[in-house]
């Protein structure tokens, strides 16, 4: 199509049409499935990618095919006979107009706005956050900015920039000990997945943790460590555009993570992280609200998960926003979903739906 190809600027969180119908009388429905990418969550992402793909193909009128992102960045169009990579642009100008993308994509370029924005600038669709909303909210910093000024309770965060490290390293340390004599997190800005995320006691030195996490981001952040309970809720846009939130999960942790942290290995690898879906929680109807005020300041459109700190005294504090959240059958955000009586399959249909309608309307 190259520069015949009509720009979309996606539209925000409230596209306030039903999806019943989107399908309309025209047959299968085009949908590319995007997983895999460069960030260090590849892998979480290909589980992902594979349950949605799996899910996806077991109805009748959706066509499916799949795209994915090697580790340098390459385009490797599955199931189509080739194994040769390509670069994202020509994948996509290949695509028949009207084709959905589904970008099962986390942290970088893919879940960061950089493939939302090649996608807004053809005629195709798109699951997920606009391109805008989606760069805001892979920064935490910038996400917590967003949040503080709509009134939002945030954990004060101290930013450090990898060139400021590089120059001295000691003048950082001893500025963030100033800020911040006790214990302490210190994560990357746009990681996810807990990768990357160091707890530092209040005795201890946090070069270490600030060289490992610069190596990998180029902002890091540290923050005082809350003492409290990890909370999540799930946000969805129903038929009709609404979004709506989902009961709570709480997080059980081993012994080992109350003093290290909730890692990878806890999330991915069997380590014992375990998650209570629904979490009776007395503050429920105020975590809810407070969810999809963080989803809408941010902009964000069809799904996301919200992460709390809930404290022995019964208060909360956002955490982060994934507006990718894992969708294996299994993930955190799918089991929240269907705790509100959508099941897994529904809930993927149905983003292809909203999708549908938010490209038909722009082309009409």
């Amino acid at each position: 199509m190259g520069a015949a190809q009509r720009h979309h600027r996606a539209g925000g969180a409230h596209a306030a049409r039903s999806t019943s119908g989107a399908w309309g009388t025209g047959g299968s429905v085009n949908v590319l499935v995007v997983y895999g990418g460069e960030s260090d969550e590849h892998d979480v992402s290909v589980a992902s990618g594979e349950d949605v793909l799996a899910s996806l193909r077991s109805s009748g009128d959706i066509d499916v095919t799949a795209a994915l992102i090697d580790r340098d960045g390459r385009w490797h169009r599955t199931g189509e006979g080739t194994s040769a990579g390509a670069a994202a642009r020509d994948v996509l100008d290949d695509l028949e107009p009207g084709t959905v993308i589904f970008p099962v994509l986390h942290g970088g370029w893919g879940e960061g706005g950089g493939l939302q924005r090649e996608v807004e600038h053809r005629d195709l669709g798109l699951v997920g956050c606009g391109s805008d909303a989606a760069a805001t909210a892979l920064s935490k910093l910038q996400t917590q900015r967003v949040w503080a000024q709509a009134g939002l309770d945030v954990i004060p965060t101290l930013p450090v920039a990898r060139t400021e490290f590089a120059a001295d390293a000691a003048a950082v340390v001893r500025r963030v000990r100033q800020a911040l004599p006790g214990d302490i997190v210190v994560k990357p800005d746009s990681g996810g997945s807990s990768i990357g995320v160091h707890m530092v006691s209040a005795g201890d030195e946090p070069l270490p943790a600030l060289a490992d996490v610069l190596a990998r981001d180029e902002t890091a952040l540290v923050q005082p460590r809350v003492i409290g309970r990890e909370v999540s809720i799930g946000v969805w846009q129903d038929a009709t555009g609404t979004p709506r939130a989902t009961a709570a999960s709480l997080l059980q942790l081993p012994a080992d993570a109350e003093a290290g942290g909730f890692t990878y290995a806890h999330k991915y690898e069997g380590a014992g992280g375990v998650l209570l879906i629904p979490a009776g929680l007395p503050q429920l109807a105020a975590l809810q609200r407070a969810a999809l005020q963080a989803f809408d300041a941010l902009g964000c459109r069809d799904l996301a998960r919200v992460d709390f700190f809930v404290t022995s005294d019964g208060a909360f504090v956002l955490n982060e926003i994934n507006t990718m959240p894992g969708l294996r059958r299994a993930s955190h955000f799918p089991r929240l979903v269907a705790a509100a009586g959508i099941d897994y399959d529904t809930l993927l249909r149905s983003l292809v739906a909203a999708a549908l309608v938010r490209d038909s309307a722009r082309l009409t």
